[in-house]
């Protein structure tokens, strides 16, 4: 399972950092064209864009991953895979058919201005094609078949800025234009995934394997709210409780934090398919208990890393309209991988026990809204980031305690222990030393020097060892 995991990971590894890399080269372009204000707006659409790709598909992606290998490859397969591509496209296409005539309202009702009604239009459009092409996108991940998932993820990015830059600068078209550029890369890339995977899913509708989906995944559409209420109710409170401009600066730094993601993107592409595959062999969870571990390392370094230079991030890819997002980052780094380190913690997914991930997530999602509620109107932005932390942190620490009854890994809590408060110690240091080091070179390489003294701190705490680094070097090569 390892071998296989480096292998199909370090395909999708490049192929999310080449468009995640992509994405990033956007975020200058969409500063000078978009104010805080319209970037906020922009960012309240695509959030909703992740609520409603959770509803309108009633989690049936989830449904095929869980039970994909559980097919006989063939005609089985097939069947499964076009029912749930069938009961997508019709979830789409009435969700379309309601939303699109009422934009105005919902523009009014969302962004408190009617005159947001053509960009929501166009968002729309976005949030039901893109529903669609996440759909084809993932099954190329249950095929195993990491060379097209990282093509079709690479081209989605570069239609993406091509689009944008025609639409935005070139026919000066603003936030409108950002959104049915998306929209055009969306439909581009399912028509081209629709082909690739021509022959292996239909338009049916099997009444049987629809049945068995549902009963696995209703569940989760409750725990998938109780998630985005967890990680997205930040923008949403924050428009309510302060302002547009907020959600913008919010937005911002939320997408450069999730450039620590990246630590992640090989691995989540190729680990979950796998674990459902070998769950079941004795040698599992050590391995992935060591996999884990060594993660966690590495992450909290990138964290750490993009705090560090927060200031240094937000100046090179954003205007100075956006300076005020650059304290946001240290927080919302390592909340943007806490919600989505539940991957090395299988047990509730292998156990089906998702009534357990609706009541974990809920309780989450209970927390950061009681926690965005009190802390936006003392600290706006900075109260948002603080919330998003805690309710991640909780998300994770709880789904982990869960899969441990039900799958136990033998992982080593005091190192994992030690090193968490190493990096909340020099989190916390960080205001202090922005201000004492200022700006230029000798700021930049104190920096380095601590990044490099963290990092370094996880061998001997046994999170990352020689002997594993070098097998993985021997493998790359």
């Amino acid at each position: 399972m390892i071998g296989a995991l480096w292998r199909d990971g370090a395909i999708y590894a490049a192929g999310a950092i080449l468009a995640r890399g992509i994405a990033l080269l956007m975020l200058p372009l969409y500063t000078r064209v978009l104010a805080p204000a319209d970037y906020g707006a922009l960012d309240l659409i695509v959030t909703c864009g992740v609520l409603i790709n959770l509803v309108v598909p009633l989690e049936t992606a989830q449904a095929l991953a869980r039970f994909w290998n559980e097919r006989e490859a063939g005609q089985a397969r097939r069947r499964l895979a076009g029912t749930a591509w069938s009961f997508t496209l019709a979830g789409y296409a009435l969700f379309a058919a309601v939303t699109l005539p009422l934009a105005e309202p919902i523009a009014h009702a969302l962004l408190g201005d009617a005159r947001f009604s053509g960009a929501l239009r166009a968002g729309l459009a976005f949030i039901a094609i893109n529903g669609l092409f996440l759909l084809l996108q993932n099954q190329f991940r249950w095929e195993l078949r990491p060379r097209a998932y990282a093509a079709v993820s690479v081209l989605y990015a570069l239609l993406t800025m091509a689009l944008v830059t025609a639409f935005a600068l070139g026919l000066g078209a603003g936030l409108e234009g950002v959104l049915w550029a998306q929209f055009a890369a969306a439909a581009l890339c399912t028509g081209l995934s629709l082909w690739w995977l021509r022959g292996k899913l239909s338009l049916v509708l099997h009444r049987a394997d629809l049945a068995e989906m549902l009963r696995f995944s209703l569940p989760l559409v409750p725990a998938g709210i109780a998630v985005f209420a967890s990680f997205y109710i930040n923008r949403l409170m924050l428009n309510a409780l302060a302002t547009l401009d907020d959600v913008g600066q919010f937005g911002i730094a939320s997408r450069l934090a999730g450039m620590v993601t990246l630590v992640l993107v090989g691995i989540q592409g190729a680990l979950t398919p796998l674990i459902y595959a070998h769950h079941h062999e004795p040698e599992t969870p050590a391995r992935l208990a060591r996999l884990f571990e060594g993660f966690v390392a590495v992450a909290l370094v990138a964290c750490l890393a993009i705090g560090l230079f927060g200031r240094e991030l937000i100046a090179t890819f954003a205007t100075a309209d956006y300076a005020s997002a650059a304290p946001l980052l240290m927080w919302l780094a390592p909340a943007a991988l806490l919600a989505q380190m539940y991957i090395f913690a299988p047990g509730i997914a292998i156990a089906k026990k998702t009534s357990w991930q609706l009541l974990i997530t809920l309780c989450s999602a209970l927390l950061g809204a009681a926690l965005n509620w009190m802390l936006i109107p003392i600290a706006g932005p900075a109260g948002a980031a603080l919330a998003t932390l805690a309710a991640a942190a909780l998300f994770f620490g709880a789904w982990l305690v869960a899969s441990q009854k039900l799958y136990p890994m033998p992982l080593r809590g005091a190192a994992l222990a030690a090193a968490t408060a190493l990096f909340t110690l020099v989190a916390l240091a960080v205001p202090a030393l922005d201000a004492a080091l200022g700006a230029g070179p000798v700021a930049w390489v104190a920096k380095l020097a601590l990044l490099a003294v963290i990092a370094l701190s996880m061998f001997p705490l046994g999170l990352l060892r020689a002997q594993s680094l070098r097998g993985l070097f021997a493998r790359a090569s």
